[in-house]
């Protein structure tokens, strides 16, 4: 095992079928001339575009303290003008508590780089809000974060081809289990149903099935990014953060360390049964009953996501059984000694001002040094560990789902999981929170770095009757909360003194051993 600096090369010819833009004056009858005309088009096009990028751009305009002055910063925003609503979910079984009522809104910004001022967006994000998968109540929503000198095309190369993938592989066990249907029903000597083969037909596919469409989609997204000659991903990728709407259920998959946040509103928990209280002062209290009990009324940010870093042990133990050494900066330039004394950092409520994060590095060599330990592209990493194997998470969209926030990390770097969902409840809509999410961003980013990284956001806002799975809840919460106890039983690690908790309500933060509110680090 180890980095390989060999990669397949797409010698694939690729025939344009069709015209553009022909006049009158363009008599076109042959094969040839439609091939010379193409290649004289190409040829004019390589010129504009070096003319144009001989043609040295203008600085941004900046202010007395070196930050983009408003108005550049407006010039570097797109996404949506204004909220849209939708109705997804369960459409076809007539019971309302099945529709999910929905408004979203997207907004990316383009990061600043003081050395690099007109660095291209390497943020893109994709939106099928409808019929995706010509699936009635089903969508896609998805963020890319690239990363390397390519990143830009990783992202975009995902951003193109990740939703085809999984929509074929939709389409395609979507139809089987229709067919099989079909002729269970003509076995049985039943009698077709009208439009018996319409998509709107075809039945629901489970949990298990739709996972494994997606994970599918992630890998043949990955081998299609490594063939694609025009993608150079040997030392660039990018994350993919996707939420799936199918059923009446969101599926989150993730790879990389962008991130999925629920808001969701928890009503009138108790605080604990008896039968609790009694496991509790003996010690027989489940992993997956140590949850927090909270207010009625309080929206609690739930991660659907977990970053995929080598701050975890079992990401770390991973990649090392694929032959990675991972270490910090400082620990490769012998400025610190080698250690795995991280703990297992939830980045969702532990910002990292230290900036030396543990990194995935070629045994023998001082690459790719990535900072998270999967992604699409990064076909050096691959080798190492650094694979596109999504981790999946589905959850029934149930009435305390109230706000989903899918996000790239330049959301989440100075900005905790509840601080995000408390100003997303704070808006009107969608949109407001987005506008909120990216100035809140931007503020942060200028108050611990030189740069502002891309910021990129889809806020999502639900309305939904069905009840709620309190276990289901409880449980994804006690997942957050057995990482925090897991770093909070360790010793004094080197990352503690560099860690600050920005923005976080006690109440929302628990001593995993009993369930109390724990010390929250003032505000810097």
């Amino acid at each position: 095992m180890g980095c390989t600096s060999s990669k397949l090369e797409n010698n694939t010819e690729r025939v344009m079928n069709g015209r553009i833009a022909i006049d009158k004056s363009e008599r076109i009858h042959t094969q040839s001339e439609r091939a010379k005309l193409a290649q004289q088009r190409a040829v004019a096009s390589a010129n504009a575009a070096n003319k144009k990028s001989s043609t040295p751009q203008a600085p941004p305009k900046l202010d007395s303290e070196g930050h983009l002055i408003a108005e550049e910063v407006a010039k570097r925003i797109s996404g949506s003008v204004e909220s849209k609503e939708i109705i997804l979910g369960d459409l076809k079984s007539g019971n309302d508590e099945g529709i999910i009522h929905v408004q979203y809104a997207a907004l990316t910004q383009r990061g600043y780089y003081p050395d690099k001022p007109h660095k291209e967006n390497q943020d893109a994000y994709y939106t099928a809000p409808s019929k995706f998968a010509s699936g009635e109540g089903d969508a896609f929503f998805a963020v890319f974060d690239g990363h390397g000198d390519a990143g830009h095309d990783c992202a975009r190369f995902a951003k193109e081809k990740l939703h085809a993938y999984l929509a074929g592989g939709l389409k395609k066990q979507r139809a089987a289990a229709n067919a099989a249907k079909l002729r269970e029903m003509t076995k049985n000597g039943q009698e077709k149903p009208k439009n018996a083969f319409h998509p709107s037909s075809w039945p629901y596919l489970s949990v298990e099935q739709y996972e494994t469409c997606c994970r599918n989609a992630h890998l043949q997204c990955n081998t299609a990014m490594h063939k694609e000659s025009k993608v150079k991903d040997m030392m660039s990728g990018t994350t993919a953060i996707s939420v799936g709407f199918h059923a009446g259920r969101i599926t989150v998959s993730n790879v990389g360390d962008s991130r999925v946040v629920l808001g969701h509103r928890i009503n009138d928990y108790v605080d604990s049964t008896p039968a609790e209280e009694e496991k509790k002062e003996i010690g027989e209290l489940s992993d997956s009953e140590h949850a927090p009990s909270l207010k009625g009324g309080t929206i609690m940010a739930i991660p659907l996501s977990e970053d995929q870093t080598p701050y975890r042990k079992d990401e770390r133990d991973r990649l090392k059984a694929a032959g990675a050494r991972v270490c910090s900066i400082d620990q490769m330039e012998g400025k610190e000694p080698m250690h795995e004394n991280w703990g297992e950092v939830d980045l969702g409520v532990d910002i990292d001002e230290h900036g030396d994060p543990p990194r995935v590095w070629c045994m023998d060599h001082d690459y790719p040094g990535t900072a998270f330990s999967r992604s699409l592209g990064d076909g050096v990493g691959e080798d190492i560990g650094v694979n596109a194997e999504p981790e999946i998470v589905t959850k029934e969209v149930t009435k305390g789902d109230e706000i989903l926030v899918i996000a790239s990390d330049g959301i989440f770097e100075f900005i905790t999981n509840q601080r995000v969902i408390d100003i997303c409840a704070e808006c009107s809509d969608p949109m407001v929170a987005c506008t909120k999410l990216l100035e809140e961003s931007y503020k942060q980013w200028l108050h611990y770095e030189l740069r502002t990284d891309d910021i990129t956001c889809i806020v999502l806002f639900l309305k939904n009757g069905k009840a709620n799975d309190d276990a289901v809840v409880k449980k994804l919460m006690g997942k957050r909360h057995r990482i925090k106890k897991a770093a909070t039983t360790k010793g004094k690690t080197p990352l503690q003194g560099s860690m600050a908790k920005i923005n976080v309500d006690p109440a929302m933060i628990m001593d995993p051993t009993g369930m109390e509110p724990a010390d929250v680090e003032p505000e810097q």
